[in-house]
């Protein structure tokens, strides 16, 4: 019956939502392996960053709740305890998925009795962490409060330091049988952040290895920004209808911002040009949200679903005026402190999107054998820039493009179910990077296409297999010889997805998934040689897998987990002409739970990067940084 309760979509069923309690392990409460956070911990192929080969929060393919939502920044965590990628059979009986992938975080919930999380974290490179979060039962379970806060200082990984903080409240009422209101808010602060230096190597010469954990920018170059987060989720029952509606409202705030750029690294570590980007005053901010009309109705097995919607955003940015300071040649593997500059930041373009979308989709569920999804969907986008050069031509761009979904299981027997997709959509472009001439400019919204199949088998009542395939298409933007960042041509991405999740025996779970991905471009740019044939930084190969073992069947107080990630090489520049090899990962943790004074505790060691394997994470840009050394966590959590 595995089969049969993915193909239902049982998948979309609200989780015990905790941050940072002591329940907390995403191994076990992973449904499949396309990813998965809860509280601090993740599990998966992908992430919010990273779905198929494409960033689906730059995207524009968030939800909170189930609801759209327009992320310009991380949320705090003290919220959306839960993240949740869905793809495939996960998408399913999901009004209105995005072609890409969705990222679904659920808010924090509240119960009729008083909860409270601590944890007391010596972080990576001995990074003290503290959290503290309270569920406060206001009027039993029909009004209740969340607040929560935590504080950071963080010893980075390439030796910088920053101080981050964050806060949230959460207002919850329950007025009448089925009836959900929340008004929530929050603020993330990051300060004193020091940018890492990323280096850029010449032709076809990987960059040698850079000393880990020694700070090789400026000491002055430090970032500061706010990101302040407000919200209402409403979901209420009326009559034979039901109403769910969200309002968003989010801005990132940068009042400092440094970029450290090394070009033309050379095997000795010889640095050709060093040049420092400095910003400041740059707000994007983004206010969001949907409001949907339910109907549902049905009999027996088979039961119907139809949603009206209407989403819409209104996106305001305020970019440029930076300055460039040309430090001249340098090195990427010692020490090359210079004094800080005095600059003003130029004036402002403006960037301001307004988009307003209806559609209507319709559910057709029957229980333990199949299920169809349809919908459609009319947007009108406008984007409208407004350059502070004068010399620069403003620009309006207009679309009004027709969306749709088609999707659908069938449950072939009791084990085997199968799937298939089909969607049109448009989503936003990527930004331009640092290094490009034309920093921070966004390109207008791109239709993109998407069709997928697979099969899920439950190869046991308890462990269940998905593999699937899909090809995605959408314009591709990067960089050009000139360092402009415009439209190349049309990238495709073919691949295959497996999952491999449940338990193995009692207290025995593993997650573990592979994507294979086959990313290609075409058009004018390819056929003339200015670029090959390859995106920059896309892997063709991502294996991972999370083991947990909690001793004497699933009832110890001890348990011990391992987490590995396995990447291919990758491409790592326009002409193909350099590859930064593979590298794998090992993180090994363990968890004993106890109890002491009557409250509920949690010790956890955790080691990250075991065997302190070198590596490169390559930027869509072609930009290097290396994968942090091995280091080590301590947490301890509290509930009471």
């Amino acid at each position: 019956m595995a089969a049969l309760a993915l193909a239902s979509g049982a998948l979309l069923a609200p989780s015990a939502a905790h941050a940072d309690s002591t329940t907390d392990n995403a191994a076990t409460q992973s449904n499949d392996a396309f990813g998965r956070a809860v509280g601090t911990e993740r599990t998966g192929l992908y992430n919010s960053d990273d779905v198929r080969g494409f960033n689906p929060v730059e995207a524009g393919n968030a939800r909170i709740e189930g609801l759209y939502f327009d992320q310009i920044d991380r949320i705090p965590g003290r919220l959306r305890p839960v993240e949740t990628i869905r793809v495939g059979l996960s998408s399913q009986r999901f009004p209105f998925p995005a072609p890409t992938g969705l990222v679904d975080y659920e808010l924090v919930k509240l119960s009729d009795h008083f909860e409270g999380h601590t944890k007391l974290q010596i972080a990576e490179f001995n990074s003290p962490d503290l959290r503290l979060q309270l569920k406060m039962p206001l009027d039993g379970d029909r009004l209740g409060l969340f607040a929560g806060g935590g504080m950071r200082f963080l010893n980075r990984a390439e030796g910088e330091k920053s101080f981050v903080y964050n806060y949230a409240a959460l207002l919850q009422a329950k007025p009448y049988a089925g009836a959900t209101i929340m008004a929530f808010g929050g603020l993330s602060h990051t300060s004193d952040d020091e940018a890492r230096p990323v280096l850029f190597p010449t032709g076809s010469v990987l960059p040698p290895e850079v000393p880990r954990r020694v700070f090789l920018g400026q000491s002055w170059a430090k970032r500061a920004l706010d990101t302040p987060f407000y919200g209402a989720v409403v979901k209420l029952p009326i009559g034979a209808f039901r109403l769910e509606a969200g309002l968003f409202y989010i801005e990132r705030d940068f009042h400092t911002f440094y970029a450290d750029i090394l070009n033309g690294i050379s095997p000795s570590g010889a640095v050709a040009s060093r040049f420092i980007i400095a910003d400041g005053g740059n707000v994007d901010q983004s206010l969001s949200g949907e409001a949907r009309l339910v109907r549902e109705w049905g009999t027996g097995a088979v039961h119907h679903a139809l949603t009206l919607s209407l989403r819409g955003r209104h996106k305001q940015r305020l970019f440029g005026g930076s300055q460039t300071f040309a430090l001249g040649q340098s090195s990427a593997i010692a020490e090359d402190f210079r004094s800080a500059p005095s600059f003003t930041v130029g004036a402002k373009s403006r960037d301001d999107v307004k988009q307003l979308t209806y559609g209507l989709s319709y559910n057709l569920f029957w229980t333990g054998r199949a299920n169809f999804d349809a919908s459609i969907s009319r947007t009108s986008y406008r984007k409208a820039l407004d350059f502070a050069d004068p010399a620069r031509l403003d620009a309006v761009t207009r679309d009004a493009p027709v969306m749709f979904n088609v999707a659908g299981s069938y449950a072939l027997t009791r084990r085997l179910t199968i799937y298939a997709g089909a969607a049109h959509g448009q989503e936003e472009a990527q930004i331009a990077p640092d290094i490009a001439i034309n920093r921070d400019e966004a390109p207008p919204a791109v239709h993109t296409r998407q069709l997928e199949a697979g099969l899920r088998y439950a190869l046991t009542p308890h462990i269940g297999l998905v593999a699937g395939v899909f090809s995605i298409s959408k314009p591709y933007y990067n960089l050009d010889p000139s360092l402009r960042f415009r439209q190349l041509g049309t990238i495709r991405n073919r691949g295959i997805e497996l999952s491999l999740t449940g338990e193995i025996v009692p207290g025995v779970t593993i997650v573990a998934g592979t994507l294979l991905l086959d990313p290609r471009i075409s058009g004018e740019a390819v056929d003339s040689g200015l670029i090959g044939p390859r995106p920059v930084g896309q892997i063709r190969r991502r294996s991972v897998a999370n083991l947990d073992w909690r001793l004497q069947g699933g009832k110890s107080a001890w348990s011990f987990d391992l987490a590995l990630e396995d990447l291919s090489a990758r491409n790592a520049n326009a002409r193909g002409t350099l590859s930064a090899p593979p590298h794998t990962t090992i993180n090994l943790g363990a968890r004993y739970r106890f109890t002491m004074a009557g409250l509920k505790m949690l010790l956890r060691p955790n080691v990250q990067n075991l065997f302190n394997s070198y590596g490169w994470n390559v930027s869509s840009s072609g930009g290097f940084t290396y994968v942090p050394s091995r280091s080590g966590t301590l947490e301890l959590l509290v509930d009471f």
